[in-house]
């Protein structure tokens, strides 16, 4: 059996500490943004994140969790059934609801006077269009689509053969953002949240430690993190490569912003907690399945 189950705890705790910190997020001295209620703040972070969006792409995605999570737990593999259950699971519907959950759950009283989150909470919001946000989210969706991933990595084999300019405006944007190793973190815990899941349910059928999962998982971090990469290289391709070398370079320079590093950190925080919750459920499902209970 493929099981590579339960948590390594101190493994567990170097993820999340892995993971963007609002405390540690640098600071601007603009003026604070108009007081507002945890109401009103949460739907403004909300659009400003682009939550809708990000939900969209998490639905998308669903499809290669699944896959990969039936690889690892699900005695035969994944099926049209299995991807079907994942999908209502992460309905972005129901993703995006969850989305307004994490944000209004982290509006502190600080947060929400946090001058370094003005320009989100303001009137004027932050730039989506000017920093490439919902490009990428929309290169996160269209690489889920069958075929997308290969003919992506073609065309960026192809840039690099040529020696496109525009891929050294493309390196120093993944520079500014860097937004691996928060990746790599995320991964590490859904797929423990998963874990979780799984073993809340009963779905282990022998006694795993977390020792037996800690040396798992230290076995595929170097694969999971150029995989990782890799991914990360073909989305910001897609997304920004068509825009050419001047436009790259703007929208790393708004990345560079201070208010753009707080919210984007935020942001990717309150993913990684939704993709979490996400993959308990998950879990779970695939431990009703594996003992044969309807799903």
């Amino acid at each position: 059996m493929r099981h590579f189950r339960a948590v390594a705890t101190a493994l567990c705790l170097l993820a999340v500490l892995a993971l963007p910190q609002g405390a540690g997020a640098e600071r601007v001295t603009s003026q604070a943004p108009p007081a507002l209620g945890a109401e009103t703040a949460a739907e403004a972070l909300f659009r400003a994140g682009l939550a809708e969006q990000r939900a969209q792409a998490v639905g998308a995605e669903a499809e290669l969790f699944a896959d990969r999570m039936a690889r690892l737990y699900l005695t035969h593999g994944s099926s049209p059934d299995w991807r079907a259950e994942v999908a209502r699971i992460h309905d972005p519907a129901r993703v995006s609801a969850l989305f307004l959950g994490a944000i209004e759950a982290q509006l502190t009283p600080a947060l929400i006077d946090d001058p370094a989150l003005g320009p989100a909470l303001g009137a004027t919001g932050v730039s989506t269009e000017t920093e490439g946000r919902g490009l990428e989210l929309a290169a996160r969706i269209e690489l889920t689509r069958p075929g997308a991933l290969s003919a992506a990595a073609l065309r960026l084999g192809r840039d690099q053969k040529r020696g496109a300019v525009s891929l050294a405006a493309l390196r120093a944007l993944l520079n500014v953002t860097d937004p691996v190793p928060q990746m790599v973190a995320a991964r590490l815990n859904r797929e423990v949240a998963f874990a979780r899941g799984f073993a809340a349910a009963d779905g282990f059928e022998f006694p795993v430690t977390p020792d037996d999962i800690a040396a798992d998982l230290m076995l595929q971090l170097r694969e999971i993190r150029t995989e990782t990469r890799m991914r990360t290289e073909l989305t910001y391709h897609a997304a920004f490569a068509p825009l050419g070398v001047a436009a790259i370079d703007r929208i790393a320079a708004a990345r560079r912003d201070p208010a753009a590093q707080r919210l984007d950190a935020l942001m990717a925080r309150i993913e990684s907690e939704v993709l979490e919750q996400l993959a308990a459920e998950t879990g779970r499902a695939a431990a009703r399945r594996l003992k044969g209970t309807a799903l």
